[in-house]
C-alpha cells in the first residue's frame, strides 16, 4: 500500500514503528489476520482519554495513527479524515478504522491465499530462484578462485 504516511505506528505503543518483529502480536496487523482479529487489535488499540479526535501527532499519537491509518486506508487527506470524526469518540472511530484494513486487505490477502495453496507454482519459483543463485554464486567462487589461484 502506497501512502503519504512514512511510516505506520505500533497499535500498542504508537510512539514507535509497526512492526512484524514486536514481541506484541496485538501491536500489528498481518495480512493473514482474519476481519476478527483485526477487530479485536484496533479496538484495544493504544488511544486517550481527550473527548473528541483530533489530528496531533504529538500530544495524541495513539488517535493520530488510527486517523493515519483510516486515511491510507481510503486514499484521504488525514486532516480530512480528522475533521470527518469531528465530535465522535474513539469507539467510532476504531470501528471505522478497522473496517476501513479489512476491506484494504481482502484483495491481497486471496490473492495470497491462492498462491498459498498452489504447490506447483511455489515449487517453480523456488527451483528457479535456486538457479539464479547458483548460476550467480558459480561467477563469484571464479573469481575467489581465481584471486586465490585455485583455478580448475
Amino acid at each position: 500500500m502506497s501512502t503519504p504516511s512514512r511510516r505506520i505506528l505500533s497499535l500498542r505503543d504508537p510512539t514507535s514503528k509497526m512492526s512484524k518483529s514486536s514481541p506484541d502480536t496485538q501491536s500489528r496487523i498481518l495480512l493473514t489476520d482474519t476481519a476478527v482479529q483485526i477487530k479485536a487489535k484496533i479496538r484495544s488499540a493504544v488511544t486517550d482519554s481527550i473527548a473528541g479526535i483530533t489530528y496531533d501527532p504529538v500530544a495524541r499519537p495513539g488517535t493520530s495513527n488510527l486517523l493515519t491509518i483510516l486515511a491510507a486506508c481510503t486514499d484521504t487527506k488525514v486532516d480530512s479524515v480528522a475533521e470527518r470524526y469531528e465530535g465522535k469518540g474513539h469507539g467510532h472511530l476504531k470501528a471505522d478504522v478497522a473496517d476501513a484494513v479489512e476491506e484494504r486487505l481482502k484483495g491481497p490477502r486471496a490473492e495470497f491465499e491462492k498462491i498459498r495453496h498452489e504447490v506447483a507454482y511455489l515449487d517453480e519459483i523456488a527451483r528457479n530462484g535456486a538457479q539464479k543463485a547458483r548460476e550467480q554464486s558459480e561467477v563469484t567462487i571464479q573469481a575467489v578462485r581465481e584471486i586465490l589461484g585455485l583455478r580448475r
